[in-house]
């Protein structure tokens, strides 16, 4: 099974997990893409979001347990 999302290798999950990935991408370039793909009326759901995005990831950290960690501004598909 494959979990994707921000808080899809949380701490609780780690027992289950076999292998995570966390993409690191600016978050600048993160709203960007979501106001993009969403519309400029999304902004206020976005900052909320992505609040929530920090707090978990200050806490959590993530990217410290993650097996490999990509940077999401970058073209990985085309090395």
């Amino acid at each position: 099974m494959i979990l994707e999302g921000v808080t899809a290798a949380r701490q609780a999950f780690q027992p289950y997990l076999a292998y995570s990935i966390w993409i690191e991408t600016p978050r600048d370039i993160r709203l960007q893409r979501g106001l993009e793909r969403d519309g400029e009326h999304a902004r206020p759901q976005w900052e909320r979001w992505m609040e929530a995005e920090d707090r978990y990831i200050e806490s959590e950290r993530p990217a410290e347990r993650a097996d490999v960690l990509l940077r999401g501004d970058e073209d990985v598909w085309n090395r």
